[in-house]
């Protein structure tokens, strides 16, 4: 079965206590995190979309090989994870930019 890869920041503390709670709370057959500091996270990072460079942020590469980050990535990771934690997908029905605003206000703190 293919999975979605979580990319996340392993130098930042708070980032890597959420990849740990994905990791307990998500499936392991759908979801896999993986830190950006990684030989294989530095490989992945590298053949990231010319869209996503520069982007400083969490990551999915979705089972299709999609990529997605900031919101839109939080909201995907919380669809692959069993209940309750899925319901947080329900954030798609915000607006992308209001979503990425407080998106990059909680970031902020890390």
């Amino acid at each position: 079965m293919t999975r979605s890869t979580v990319l996340f920041d392993d130098a930042c503390g708070k980032c890597s206590r959420w990849a740990a709670f994905i990791d307990r709370h998500g499936s392991g057959e759908r979801l896999r995190t993986l830190g950006q500091e990684t030989e294989e996270g530095r490989e992945l990072l590298a053949a990231r979309p010319p869209s996503l460079e520069g982007v400083d942020s969490v990551f999915i590469v979705t089972e299709d090989g999609h990529w997605h980050a900031r919101s839109a990535a939080v909201w995907r990771i919380a669809s692959r994870m069993g209940l309750p934690w899925s319901l947080g997908a329900l954030a798609f029905v915000v607006p992308w930019p209001i979503r990425d605003l407080f998106y990059e206000l909680y970031a902020r703190t890390r």
